[in-house]
């Protein structure tokens, strides 16, 4: 590239050559930077990226105007100083060729912009999850192909439309609102119905976004989860339908079985006969618990159950399931202690409370060994919530088991659950249970020291009446 004709340069036309070389860097930096920010954001994380790329970005922009801001203060010296007149021919020369140099690396560093730029735009082309940037107005700056294929909509432009009249959804909206709330800091997940020409159910994540200064627009990825929630419905549907047909068979297994075991009295009736009913009469009745087990969880899963909730005390729930085991506890001598307070009252469904009680109580009695204790006991943690523990004593769950311990057929020492009698599924009831009150389940435990199970409920009242 050639020097530019030095003469031909006075001070106020160097001041604007400045300005504008500056201005194009700092606008064409700036844009770079929220599109790195936003593509990071979609391909590794949208909270974790934008805590990583924002200052990324802002390096970028610091490193492609430091050198015109440098300039920039210069002139500005040389200026107020008097050190720019015509007649300095070695001056404009030297400012000549910086100028030269400047506006090189100024193309070099709009090039890497744009090459940039157009790898952000082929990888959000490319893309199997729809991506929708929204301004701070819940208007559309940015949607991909797969974003439009999702919501059912044609190749007409969206950009600076709002996105709710656009597709005119519900749930949508809830993901709006919410995440325009500043208490809003990290991704946002729920599923979404669309009613597109094909329905569709969506998974939606969102997070507020700073694409401007001291302004927060939104970054929402979504993906298609119908072919999964359609083969859930299916297998929940199968299980069900395989339980109904079991339970009649197997209520007649158990009559036969009961009747036999009540006429093996008599003396002529040999004793080793009488031992193979009751084993068979043992499995049928664990049969039938993994029976009405896998119908409570299919129902869970499937919405069919419906809640009664009122005002229930909880100390009375527990002390009814309390004493459902004080017999197995004291052939193992195990202590069953109840320290939950006389006027807690909880908003929920007594049966189904009492339900999650047993569960929680069934497995804390099965894996404490002998001597031990079961403690249950609760705590207010504000007006409106009440927190309930049921700790033991026993051999505790290993680390790596916590993450899974709720899922359905899930052991941690898979022959021990079977000798016990255990089906795989009560904390898996328990878990769709507490979250169908609006409750939250929490499980501590430390590996041959015990397990202390949390559950947190809507309350009524936390303090004694007066």
């Amino acid at each position: 590239m050639r020097d530019f004709p030095s003469r031909q340069w006075s001070k106020r036309s160097l001041g604007r050559l400045i300005g504008a070389l500056l201005g194009l860097i700092v606008l064409s930096a700036g844009v770079f930077a929220i599109g790195y920010s936003a593509s990071e954001s979609v391909l590794q994380g949208i909270g974790v990226a934008i805590l990583i790329t924002v200052p990324v970005g802002i390096w970028l922009v610091k490193q492609a105007i430091s050198p015109l801001l440098d300039l920039r203060t210069t002139v500005t010296h040389l200026v107020a100083q008097g050190g720019l007149a015509p007649e300095e021919d070695g001056d404009e020369r030297a400012w000549g060729r910086a100028l030269t140099r400047l506006v090189a690396e100024a193309e070099r560093r709009i090039a890497t912009l744009e090459s940039e730029r157009a790898k952000l735009f082929a990888i959000l082309e490319s893309m199997v999850e729809g991506v929708i940037a929204l301004d701070r107005q819940g208007k559309v700056m940015l949607m991909n192909p797969a974003g439009r294929r999702l919501l059912g909509l044609g190749p007409e432009p969206v950009e600076g439309q709002s996105l709710l009249e656009i597709i005119r959804n519900r749930g949508f909206a809830d993901v709006l609102e919410l995440c325009r709330t500043p208490e809003v800091v990290e991704p946002y997940r729920r599923e979404v119905e669309v009613h597109t020409p094909v329905p569709r159910t969506l998974e939606v994540q969102a997070i507020p976004v700073p694409f401007e200064p001291h302004t927060h627009g939104m970054l929402l990825v979504f993906h298609d989860i119908t072919t999964l929630r359609r083969l859930e419905r299916m297998r929940a549907e199968f299980v069900a339908n395989v339980s109904h047909e079991l339970r009649t068979p197997l209520t007649a297994i158990k009559g036969y079985l009961e009747t036999l075991l009540d006429e093996s009295s008599v003396e002529e009736f040999p004793a080793r006969y009488r031992r193979f009913l009751e084993v068979a009469h043992a499995h049928a009745d664990r049969l039938g618990r993994l029976l009405d087990d896998l119908l409570n969880l299919s129902d869970l899963e499937t919405g069919k159950v419906v809640l009664r909730c009122s005002s229930v005390a909880l100390y009375d729930v527990v002390h009814e399931s309390v004493a459902m085991f004080e017999q197995d506890a004291s052939k193992k001598g195990l202590h069953l202690i109840n320290r939950v307070p006389t006027h807690f009252v909880v908003h929920a469904d007594r049966d189904r409370l009492s339900q999650i009680l047993v569960n929680l109580l069934d497995n804390a009695v099965k894996y404490t060994p002998s001597g031990g204790s079961v403690t249950i006991s609760a705590d207010s943690l504000s007006d409106s919530q009440v927190v309930f523990r049921v700790q033991d004593t026993g051999q505790g769950i290993p680390p790596e088991a916590l993450p899974r311990i709720t899922e359905r057929f899930y052991r941690v020492d898979k022959a021990r659950s079977r000798e016990l009698g255990g089906t795989g599924l009560g904390l898996a009831i328990v878990k769709h249970l507490v979250q169908l009150h609006g409750g939250m389940l929490h499980i501590e435990s430390k590996w041959g020291q015990g397990t202390t199970v949390q559950v947190t409920l809507p309350a009524t009242q936390v303090l004694p009446a007066s």
